[in-house]
């Protein structure tokens, strides 16, 4: 094509037509321009394929972020669940005239199991998507408003779900003597000891199943129980907020997420 195009060129210069040559030097210098130009298009075009993918690769990257959020979310929520019941039984028990020691610790237990845990969102793709200029690539900035609402979200009521968390843990430690609450038997028969002490161990601590709180152990004991209620109550309560912020969120980075994929 080049030999072509140089070929015209002397041909025009021999017959010694200099306007028609300059005529055609500038028609051929428009379409190299015009060549330029669309090969610049194309390639924005191509970048912006490019990022548009990739776009569309972190809303489904999110998305799973999130669904995995709200699996660890379930998990807790239920747990507090579970132990606001018992909280809810060891005040049931512990309004009984005989209260047995080791029926006492075992309820007792339930009611704060597992009440410290912390929820750690799954952020891998959002810091990723932080880095660099990648914050760019989101053209829906309700999105980042929603990410950015989101994990300030998940701070404030983490905050609230430890603090409320270590008040009850903080209760149960006050105890000095956990063989006259009943914790120890509890553990020893179907707990952690029962697990974790060695056989003969175990043995060296002979239970009495039957043996009862005093009504000392007992009044203090219903006090406790009525505060685990209270604070498992506030942490079903937490959960369910964070688990509505994650499920809107999921909502929010699915729909995305499927419309990219279309």
């Amino acid at each position: 094509m080049i030999k072509f195009f140089r070929n015209i060129r002397q041909k025009l210069l021999r017959e010694k037509k200099l306007g028609n040559y300059l005529l055609y030097a500038v028609g051929e210098i428009i379409l190299v321009v015009i060549g330029i130009l669309i090969a610049l298009q194309i390639n924005d075009w191509s970048e912006h394929q490019k990022e548009l993918e990739l776009e569309g690769e972190y809303y489904c990257r999110l998305a799973e972020d999130v669904v995995l959020d709200m699996e660890q979310m379930s998990n807790l929520l239920s747990l507090a669940e579970d132990r606001l019941n018992a909280s809810n039984d060891a005040v049931r028990l512990l309004l009984s005239e005989e209260v047995k020691k080791v029926d006492a610790g075992n309820l007792i237990s339930l009611s704060i199991r597992s009440i410290y845990s912390d929820f750690q969102p799954n952020n891998s793709a959002y810091e990723d998507l932080k880095s660099g200029a990648n914050l760019n690539i989101i053209r829906d900035k309700s999105v980042i408003q929603a990410l950015n609402r989101y994990f300030n979200r998940v701070e404030e009521l983490k905050s609230i779900i430890m603090v409320n968390g270590k008040y009850a843990v903080d209760i149960s430690f006050s105890h000095t003597d956990n063989f006259a609450n009943g914790y120890n038997q509890a553990s020893i028969i179907n707990g952690r000891f029962s697990v974790g002490l060695d056989e003969d161990l175990n043995r060296a601590f002979p239970i009495d199943d039957e043996e009862l709180l005093s009504n000392e152990m007992k009044s203090r004991l219903l006090g406790e129980a009525l505060e685990y209620v209270s604070v498992n109550t506030r942490q079903v309560e937490l959960y369910g907020k964070l688990l509505n912020e994650i499920s809107e969120l999921e909502d929010l980075l699915s729909k995305k997420c499927s419309l990219e994929e279309l």
